[in-house]
């Protein structure tokens, strides 16, 4: 079972993003509304993965959020999932260890919602050791 951790400020695309990947299987998920709020589940709570929206209103934004982590030596695989597609954003997530970036066009859409599942799955199965799955 995959415990994932989804963070965005939308509790409407929390609750969809949740029933999503209980239907997939194999997925345990969390949700939490706010960066903050995520450190403080990550300090209970470990995660195999990590998605995060990028912008929350008046807190820690996604990447803020994925530099805290890393400054906390959690490396935990970290997907940040943005409505933009601004080459500035991907950049300087992967610069701070992003496993992925995923545009979240709205309206949030069935093959939207399943790329993110399966990049989960993905995430999941890399992290570690990468070289051991090749």
């Amino acid at each position: 079972m995959i415990r994932l951790l989804y963070v965005d400020a939308s509790q409407e695309r929390c609750e969809v993003i949740a029933a999503f990947c209980e239907r997939a299987g194999s997925l345990a998920i969390e949700t939490c509304n706010s960066g903050e709020a995520a450190l403080e589940w990550l300090s209970l709570s470990p995660a195999d993965v990590i998605v995060s929206g990028c912008d929350f209103p008046g807190g820690m934004h996604g990447i803020a959020l994925l530099k805290e982590l890393r400054t906390r030596c959690i490396m935990t695989p970290f997907i940040l999932f943005t409505a933009g597609d601004s080459p500035a954003i991907r950049k300087e997530a992967y610069r701070n260890g992003a496993f992925s970036v995923i545009r979240n066009m709205p309206p949030l859409g069935k093959k939207t919602i399943y790329l993110l599942i399966r990049t989960v799955f993905w995430a999941d199965l890399y992290k570690g050791n990468p070289k051991k799955h090749r």
